[in-house]
């Protein structure tokens, strides 16, 4: 019996104990609670949260103008991309690609009928092997070029030509439809360079 009394006597002890420091400790979080309700009011952060710094103002993004010659380029790369490998492409679109490679000679232009063929060159060699974005945009410098030659030397317009067949051929495109197609950028180049030459 007097184990049992030893035993109800301790957990008592440890009870007020517990039961006094807890609402000590109760205290004191109700307290640090209302501090920080009244900084939040006040505007200042509490202090177990760092101070988030302002916002900085969002700057107003003007929209980019681009030259005719960019908005001409931009739409020739977003109809290339629009041909889908294995499919037929429509003869509209090969009507939009030669208005977007008409648009894209700024000066002197090359014959619609020279510009037709090396449209449908293109829009069959999409169709059979599109282009990575990083070879249709060189393949649109070198489009660009040809279609724009002031202060292009002969050998470089020769290097673009190549570079024109090469950019396929490593596409896995076979040589003959490669060479097809720099053979139209080189009529197109020599019809611009001659025009200008005149």
């Amino acid at each position: 019996m007097k184990t049992t009394l030893a035993v109800i006597g301790a957990v008592s002890l440890v009870a007020c104990d517990a039961f006094g420091q807890g609402a000590d400790i109760i205290i004191r979080q109700r307290a640090k609670e209302l501090s920080n309700q009244n900084n939040v009011r006040q505007g200042v952060a509490p202090p177990s949260q760092p101070a988030q710094p302002a916002r900085p103002a969002t700057p107003v993004q003007t929209p980019v103008t681009l030259t005719p010659l960019q908005a001409s380029i931009a739409r020739l790369r977003v109809d290339l991309g629009a041909i889908k490998a294995n499919t037929p492409v429509t003869t509209e679109l090969k009507q939009q690609l030669t208005r977007d490679l008409m648009a894209i000679a700024q000066g002197n232009k090359p014959t619609p009928e020279t510009v037709n063929k090396f449209a449908a060159n293109l829009a069959a060699a999409f169709s059979e092997k599109p282009l990575s974005a990083t070879d249709r945009d060189r393949l649109l410098s070198d489009v660009n070029a040809a279609l724009n030659p002031a202060n292009i030397q002969q050998t470089q317009m020769t290097a673009i030509v190549n570079d024109v067949q090469a950019i396929f051929q490593v596409n896995g495109l076979n040589r003959t439809k490669a060479a097809a197609i720099s053979d139209g950028v080189k009529a197109i180049a020599a019809e611009t360079q001659r025009t200008a030459a005149k």
